[in-house]
């Protein structure tokens, strides 16, 4: 009798999870292939001083590695705090609060939207939770990516006759979205990009599945964002693997409202936390090299770009748009362990034969011409001189693409010129560009020393 009565009594503490779900305000997610969206409110939980959702059951109709977690409120810079916690049938118990993230990596219209990232396939109940009274209606998205075909076939195109960097194989839309959910932008805005900027994607991004992942930033960038497309042009992951996002030579939605003349590529990760693999860098870099010896950008350049209305790197980072005069956000992006990495990126690829035959002979010297800086490294003081070119103007610039000092044709003496202008700069590398007469520009990497 004993035993039977300890047996119930373990029976009813393992179903008391379940049974208080059942007690309170309950909404059923059927998760279909094109995602569920619902609105949500909040109301005061009796016994604290919360404000919690309506319990979300989540069923999902095919199975799925993970499910994207997003919503929005219809108002731009409406951002109360939120929280979310997932209720598992494999631990059968709530976990802690996690905070539901605002997205600052760009302007999404008429929205304020949030972010909780992937949740894990075997949670069974979701609940939102806020500190403070909200009397607008939050729209949640969950979207199920389902898991991806193996063996996708890789796609390739013919070598440009310009360029004598081959364009790395890729994982087009049809191969990462087969099912067609993922249309490309209807209207594109053709664009001729004359700089590549480099994102990570952040986020909670840990599942394997990465065709699924890119169907999950579609979702949320089109339906959550309120997008037209995947805000990138391209995408890699860890495995070395490319993505066709928007493509080339159209518009994306990734730099901070600067988009135009821009192609942007993410590499999947959050690199604040993560070390980018050494297969994603290869092929970033070899992304790199095509794209700039296709549209004959300098890699170790740094040119006026006009959306931003700055002299900017022509390889440069997401972050390098913070406080530009047309930004409207901020971020970290690529992440504090792979933005230093694209100061050797651009001179890996700078050095690589293919593109030394396209993009830079086009800006090289002839064998009877020359450029030197003396003395480099230095302490903020140095000479340049030159012999056989005619040389109209010199711009230095700092590692952010910012122009330090302009000097032209009449600064210079008998192919001569002399400055101290960067003994009052902050240590670190700089970049000399020196335009020729004859509409060529030779880039010189200048190092200061502490």
């Amino acid at each position: 009798m004993k035993k039977s009565l300890s047996q119930l009594i373990l029976f009813f503490l393992f179903l008391l999870p379940s049974l208080l779900i059942a007690q309170q305000r309950l909404l059923i997610s059927t998760i279909q292939e094109d995602g569920f969206q619902h609105g949500i409110h909040f109301e005061k939980e009796v016994s604290s001083s919360f404000f919690l959702s309506e319990k979300i059951k989540i069923v999902t109709t095919f199975p799925t590695p993970f499910i994207m977690l997003s919503g929005y409120f219809e108002k731009e810079n409406f951002n109360p705090s939120l929280f979310f916690r997932t209720f598992s049938s494999d631990k059968n118990q709530w976990s802690e609060w996690q905070p539901l993230s605002i997205f600052t990596e760009g302007r999404t219209v008429g929205r304020t939207v949030y972010v909780g990232g992937e949740i894990n396939s075997a949670t069974t109940y979701l609940q939102l939770k806020s500190n403070h009274p909200i009397d607008r209606t939050f729209n949640l998205r969950l979207f199920a990516p389902g898991f991806s075909k193996k063996n996708q076939t890789a796609s390739t195109r013919n070598p440009s006759d310009i360029c004598a960097c081959t364009q790395p194989n890729f994982e087009g839309r049809t191969d990462w979205c087969p099912s067609g959910n993922c249309p490309p932008d209807a209207t594109p805005q053709p664009t001729e990009p004359t700089h590549i900027i480099v994102h990570h994607s952040a986020g909670q991004t840990t599942s394997s599945d990465f065709a699924a992942v890119v169907r999950s930033y579609w979702d949320f960038h089109v339906n959550g964002n309120g997008w037209d497309d995947i805000g990138y042009n391209w995408l890699v992951d860890g495995n070395g693997v490319l993505y066709e996002g928007r493509g080339e030579n159209r518009q994306g939605a990734h730099f901070s409202c600067m988009n135009k003349n821009t192609t942007g590529i993410c590499f999947i990760g959050n690199y604040e936390n993560a070390i980018p693999t050494a297969e994603g860098l290869e092929m970033l870099q070899n992304f790199i090299a095509w794209a700039a010896c296709s549209k004959e950008i300098d890699v170790l350049a740094a040119d006026f770009h006009s959306d931003s209305n700055t002299n900017l790197e022509n390889v440069s980072g997401h972050r390098d748009g913070n406080g530009l005069p047309n930004s409207c956000s901020s971020t970290v992006c690529p992440g504090e362990n792979l933005y230093p990495l694209l100061e050797i990126l651009r001179d890996q690829v700078s050095i690589l034969p293919c593109y030394q035959e396209t993009v830079a002979s086009a800006n090289e010297l002839l064998e009877n011409e020359s450029i030197n800086i003396f003395p480099n490294p230095n302490f903020g003081e140095f000479q340049i001189k030159w012999a056989n070119i005619e040389v109209t103007d010199i711009v230095i610039y700092n590692s952010t693409g910012q122009e330090i000092k302009r000097w032209d044709g009449s600064d210079f003496q008998n192919s001569f010129f002399q400055t101290s202008i960067l003994q009052k700069e902050a240590k670190g590398i700089y970049y000399a560009k020196i335009n020729l007469k004859d509409n060529r520009s030779i880039s010189r990497k200048i190092i200061i020393l502490p």
